[in-house]
Formats: structure tokens, C-alpha cells, sequence
């Protein structure tokens, strides 16, 4: 059994399980022509409803990293697909009927994912693993 001494600081599990799910995802996702930025986008118009690029930006924000897909390029790509549409008046975004059939196979193929991620993790230890991260983030936006 590992103690914690012998653990590493808890940025670097952070930062690596990131990464791990970056890659899972990409390559669960790969056969579809999608990305983990795709995948985030089309679910957060199926789950939220039509938004404009701010408000994806904003929900996203946390994903993006210093040279990561653009959000113009997830949307370009998607709207090339017929996959969403950018309403000119509004500004915002939505799933087409062809996007919510794309949504429900990525969403498939994450779910297994998410499966294969948490496999031999109860319940109560992911909700107690994400408590404390939320916890953690609190404190530290706390701090300004």
C-alpha cells in the first residue's frame, strides 16, 4: 500500500490524469474525426442550449491550453459537419438534428471512457475525490 509520503504533490496527479483523459478521449474519439474540445462543445450545447462564443469560451475555459484547438476551429469544424449552426442575429450557437445524433455517439463513446477512468472507484470515492477538489479550487478563488 502506498503512503501518503511516498505520494506525489497533488498538481502533478492533476496535470497527469488531465492529460491521460486528454489522450483516452482523443482516441476513443478518433475514429469520429472529433477531439476532447469537440466532444466539450457539443455537449455543452446539448446541455445547455444554444450559447454564443463567449459563453462557450467561458464554460470551457478551464479545458483550453496555451496551443490547443481554437474554439473557432472546434466550431468551424463542426458547423462544416452540419453538426451546429450560429444563428447571425443571436450570435449564438446550437445543435443540429445531425448534431444530436452526433452528440448521442460521442457521448457513447465517452461514457466508456468515463467507465474505463473510474473503473474500481466507488461512488462515494469519486464524489469525496471531486468534493475535495472543489473544496480546493474554492479556497484558492477565495484568495483572488
Amino acid at each position: 500500500m502506498t503512503t501518503p509520503s511516498q505520494l506525489k504533490p497533488i498538481g502533478y496527479y492533476l496535470k497527469h490524469l488531465d492529460a491521460l483523459i486528454d489522450r483516452e478521449f482523443d482516441r476513443a474519439l478518433t475514429a469520429s474525426d472529433l477531439t476532447r474540445r469537440h466532444w466539450q462543445v457539443l455537449h455543452a450545447l446539448a446541455s445547455h442550449g444554444p450559447q454564443d462564443a463567449a459563453g462557450l469560451t467561458a464554460r470551457l475555459r478551464p479545458f483550453w491550453d496555451q496551443g490547443a484547438i481554437t474554439l473557432d476551429e472546434v466550431t468551424s469544424g463542426l458547423s462544416a459537419r452540419g453538426w451546429i449552426a450560429r444563428d447571425p442575429d443571436a450570435g449564438t450557437y446550437a445543435l443540429t438534428t445531425a448534431g444530436d445524433r452526433g452528440h448521442a455517439d460521442a457521448e457513447r463513446l465517452i461514457l466508456a471512457t468515463r467507465g474505463s477512468v473510474t473503473a474500481g472507484v466507488t461512488d462515494e470515492e469519486y464524489a469525496g475525490a471531486v468534493t475535495v477538489l472543489a473544496r480546493m479550487c474554492a479556497n484558492l478563488e477565495a484568495t483572488g
